[in-house]
């Protein structure tokens, strides 16, 4: 098992590389999960969104102001936020994971590497939330107004900041750190089991790179899959419109907004969006496995 600084360097490299390839699915993700809600006003005909229809309106967006450049930017709205902190939120997670299995493995205690492996994740996602919750926040935001104000990153943080305070930046805290802690417990279990370290370290050449790539995906698709009505809930309460003295407007706690979410239209609600979720999953999480690996045997050689 690699050292936790290495795992700290890999897990940086490895989280910025991951931001941009995802961050396009990422603003599409975002808009259908809060469909129906006070923050979006793009109406539909039968008001069921679909991935479609979000990437209709980014692209329209785009085109109201023409250019190349202006259309990339626009595909890449809010990405500073998570560009700038993804990559410490990753090597913390790395780092984290890498001490807390090792603690596990020199206990005396008789526990199954399921079990470690799942604990050492779980230990990880909630060591993040001091950074992830900010840049969760942030990030929402920045993307939720894409298409109104198109507000940058670092424009929304001076509003909360302004607006809210502190307090602001750690809004929807409580479903954030149960969503990474379970979360990233399923991340590197899933990881785990479909990298099965007995067989990657036997293969050579391309497969190995695919059977990396493949593994990543895979435990991407499975957390997402796992977490993904907590996320929605997380994205509403946090990009909810707030009154000039940051009181909230539509939802008074994460409980106020999963009962009304679920008022809305049942438990299909929670799954808004889990389709391109999943598509962006994959494609980003192979490649930030992909680079972690990459990266730790260049560390070690």
């Amino acid at each position: 098992m690699p050292s936790a600084t290495t795992d700290f360097i890999a897990g940086y490299v490895s989280g910025a590389a991951s931001i941009a390839i995802g961050n396009p699915l990422d603003i599409i993700k975002v808009k259908l999960q809060n469909a129906n809600s006070l923050t979006i006003r793009l109406p539909t005909e039968d008001g069921v969104r679909s991935a479609t229809t979000a990437t209709s309106n980014i692209i329209a967006d785009a085109e109201r102001r023409p250019g190349t450049v202006r259309y990339v930017r626009s595909l890449m709205h809010g990405v500073a936020a998570p560009i700038m902190g993804y990559g410490a939120l990753n090597a913390l997670l790395f780092a984290s994971y890498s001490v807390s299995k090792s603690t596990l493995d020199d206990q005396q205690i008789s526990l199954s590497e399921v079990v470690k492996v799942f604990s050492a994740g779980t230990v990880a996602g909630l060591s993040t939330f001091f950074v992830s919750a900010p840049i969760e926040n942030v990030k929402c935001r920045a993307q939720i107004t894409h298409g109104e104000m198109g507000k940058s990153s670092l424009r929304v943080v001076k509003e909360v900041w302004k607006v809210e305070g502190i307090r602001g930046f750690f809004k929807g805290g409580l479903v954030t750190g149960f969503r990474d802690g379970f979360g990233y417990g399923v991340y590197f279990l899933a990881y785990n089991w479909a990298k099965r370290v007995e067989i990657v370290e036997n293969e050579k050449g391309w497969i190995h790179v695919l059977h990396l790539l493949l593994a990543g995906g895979i435990a991407g698709c499975a957390t997402w899959a796992s977490i993904f009505p907590l996320d929605v809930i997380k994205t509403r309460y946090q990009t909810q419109p707030v009154s000039e003295a940051g009181r909230p407007l539509k939802y008074s706690s994460t409980w106020d907004c999963t009962k009304k979410t679920f008022a809305e239209g049942g438990v299909r609600v929670f799954f808004s969006g889990l389709k391109i979720c999943l598509v962006r999953a994959f494609l980003v999480n192979a490649i930030q496995f992909g680079t972690y690996e990459w990266m730790v045997n260049v560390l070690d050689n």
